[in-house]
């Protein structure tokens, strides 16, 4: 903490009890020149109701018992200091009650209005305070409601425009046997992007000791062709599915993708492709989602495999033709 930081502390601490000091010097100071300049400084004996009155209760109400008390200890001061009756034209007893009448309903005033302005004082602080929670929480709230509002026009907007619907997915599947190699191929994409639910990905195949893309998603462009034989090495392993969330995969998978499911051929086992998806949600990598994506490979793998041996079958005919 540097001293500038503590000087506006010391002001704010000594702020109060200069005021309130300057407010009862300045104040008596007013109430001694009336004093002087009209009964002759006599401290207001013959004035009813005394003048030190007012210091006194503007204290209790303003500031509380303190400062009250201190008025009235000053305003009786004054009143001592000033009273001069002649004590032989009156009781002793008497002379006594007159002189510490008027200092004890001073005291007892600012003791009591002084209590009752802590107490409401106390009061108001605490509405205040309740009154500040009140206005955080309703300004929690009202973002709370804007943020769902959106959230439920972003849903609806995109259930009313929503083109995968189920009779879309049976449509698509359809299209898997058609005799056309290209519809086919568009058929997987979009299964793919359906079940993935990114169109950021790339299907490799392998091709000899490599893999090649083979199908890349609606969006994709720029991403490599071949994938490393490192990552095809981890990707034979019995795991399944490679993603950023392990920190394991993470170097394995640094400029290539989010996640990487691995087409073994269901009968020996063998791989036969990769899935590698380029732009998936990082919150979406939980176990959930992980088994869902993994369960790609199940149908994904049959579909890679009938495709190669459409695209082969031909050749083989022209070989033997010739």
């Amino acid at each position: 903490m540097t001293h500038d930081d503590a000087a506006p502390k010391w002001q704010a601490r000594w702020r109060r009890p200069v005021r309130i000091a300057l407010e009862i010097t300045l104040t008596f100071a007013v109430l001694a020149a009336f004093d002087w300049w009209l009964t002759g400084e006599t401290g207001f004996t013959r004035v009813q109701p005394n003048p030190y009155w007012l210091p006194v209760l503007v204290m209790a109400l303003a500031y509380g018992t303190g400062p009250g008390v201190l008025a009235a200890g000053i305003a009786s001061g004054l009143w001592l200091a000033h009273v001069h009756d002649d004590t032989g034209a009156r009781d002793y007893l008497d002379h006594l009650f007159h002189l510490s009448l008027q200092p004890l309903m001073w005291f007892v005033a600012a003791g009591v209005i002084g209590e009752v302005t802590i107490m409401r004082t106390a009061r108001h602080d605490r509405l205040e305070k309740r009154g500040g929670v009140a206005a955080r929480n309703l300004a929690r709230l009202t973002e709370a409601f804007a943020a769902l509002s959106r959230t439920n026009r972003l849903l609806q907007v995109q259930i009313a425009t929503e083109a995968h619907t189920v009779g879309h997915a049976i449509e698509t599947a359809a299209r898997l046997c058609s005799q056309d190699l290209a519809e086919r191929r568009g058929a997987i994409s979009e299964l793919i992007a359906l079940a993935a639910r990114t169109p950021d990905f790339t299907c490799y195949r392998m091709t000899g000791d490599e893999a090649r893309a083979w199908i890349r998603g609606p969006v994709t462009a720029g991403r490599r062709d071949t994938l490393p034989a490192t990552l095809m090495e981890r990707m034979a392993r019995p795991h399944g599915i490679l993603h950023v969330a392990k920190r394991s995969d993470r170097s394995l998978l640094d400029g290539i993708g989010v996640a990487a499911i691995a087409l073994p051929d269901l009968k020996t086992g063998e791989l036969v492709g990769c899935l590698v998806l380029h732009a998936l949600p990082f919150e979406t990598l939980n176990a959930s989602r992980t088994a869902e994506m993994t369960e790609i490979a199940a149908w994904l793998t049959p579909l890679l495999a009938d495709t190669l041996h459409a695209t082969q079958r031909p050749v083989r005919a022209a070989g033997l033709v010739a």
